[in-house]
């Protein structure tokens, strides 16, 4: 491939992708159609580092003296300072609230977790029985699961018909 269509597909790929990674991370952070975008975003994500790779590498020479400039060096030490706070906070006791909630409830006394989840204890034994699950007079979700070698959301989903 000559250098000319080598620039083309490298900017071509780079701003599209760009521009897919960029509404669906807007879509996100407003909560819109989560599931399914956020893996397009994810997969989308991958691809737009390969493109910028790309793009990088097509448009060197020009790249170069960008670098040098000191509104580019300013804004990448903006840019590394907010990330570096960020990626501290998550890493230094930053705990998801949702995560340790869910982990409350997965590792919670069994009669426990039923409470929370709405369900009662003899209900939800009937239809852990029902879907054949070994076990089921363990202490905790998490213990059911782990017994029959399946997640803990799939006994949640039994035990709340969802």
């Amino acid at each position: 491939m000559n250098r000319f269509k080598f620039k083309d597909l490298a900017t071509s790929l780079t701003t599209l992708v760009f521009l897919v990674v960029g509404i669906s991370g807007v879509m996100l952070y407003f909560k819109i159609f989560n599931g399914q975008v956020k893996e397009l975003h994810e997969i989308l994500g991958l691809l737009f580092v390969a493109a910028v790779v790309l793009h990088l590498v097509a448009n060197w020479k020009p790249m170069k003296s960008y670098f040098k400039k000191k509104i580019f060096i300013g804004v990448s030490l903006i840019v590394v300072v907010i990330s570096v706070i960020f990626i501290f906070q998550s890493t230094n006791g930053g705990n998801d609230p949702k995560g340790l909630v869910l982990k409350s409830v997965l590792d919670a006394p069994i009669k426990s977790s039923l409470e929370v989840l709405r369900v009662d204890y003899e209900s939800a034994i009937l239809k852990l029985t029902k879907e054949n699950m070994q076990d089921i007079d363990k202490e905790s979700i998490a213990a059911i699961a782990k017994a029959n070698k399946t997640s803990p959301f799939k006994i949640i989903a039994i035990i709340t018909g969802k």
